[in-house]
This record gives C-alpha cells, structure tokens and sequence, in this order.
C-alpha cells in the first residue's frame, strides 16, 4: 500500500468514498468532480500523494470509472449533464496520466 505514516490519512479519506451518495466520492448521478475535498478527481489525487499505488484495486475502480466517461472523440464528461468543458478533459487526463495510463489509447486520442 503506502508509507505506514499515512495509512491513518489514506484510511480517513476512503471513509469519505460514499458521502456524494455513490461510491468513489460520486454522486448517484456519476458526478466525478462533486464535492469538495472529498470528490473523485480530488481524493483520488491526494491518495496518490499520500502514496497509494494505482495498482491498489480501489485506484484501479476509479480508473475505469473515469474511463467510462470517455468520448470517442478523445474527450471526458464527468457531469451527466450540460456540456462538456475542456478543462474537465484536462482533469481527467491528467489524474489518468498521474496514474500510469499515459500510453492508454483513450488517453492518446485527447
């Protein structure tokens, strides 16, 4: 897992993955960036700081569920609803890449 000094910060955040109302700090709508600082996109970063590994199986969930927002024209929507804004790509890709999938074709696509 991680450096035993912070299993107790990683241990509190991954409490927090149902506050949104779904699993991974989502919303039941599938919202990744709802929530502050308990969203997908935000707690996922801070376990990866705190030294998770993207091989962990709650990392590699995340992953796929931010894949699963992947459009085939290289672009993620992590809201259901309304547009798609560049920036969100940019999140997505960037949390993605932070985790390994750099080379994935989803990711080259972008």
């Amino acid at each position: 897992m991680a450096d035993s000094k912070y299993i107790s910060d990683i241990e509190e955040i991954l409490s927090h993955r149902f506050d949104n109302g779904a699993d991974f700090w989502t919303t039941p709508d599938k919202r990744l960036l709802k929530g502050t600082p308990f969203s997908a996109l935000g707690s996922t970063l801070i376990l990866l700081e705190l030294g998770m590994k993207p091989s962990d199986p709650v990392l590699k969930e995340v992953a796929e569920l931010f894949f699963s927002t992947w459009k085939e024209d290289g672009r993620f929507k992590l809201y259901p609803q309304g547009g798609i804004y560049p920036c969100q790509t940019a999140y997505a890709a960037y949390l993605l890449c932070r985790m390994g999938y750099v080379s994935d074709n989803r990711i080259q696509n972008g």
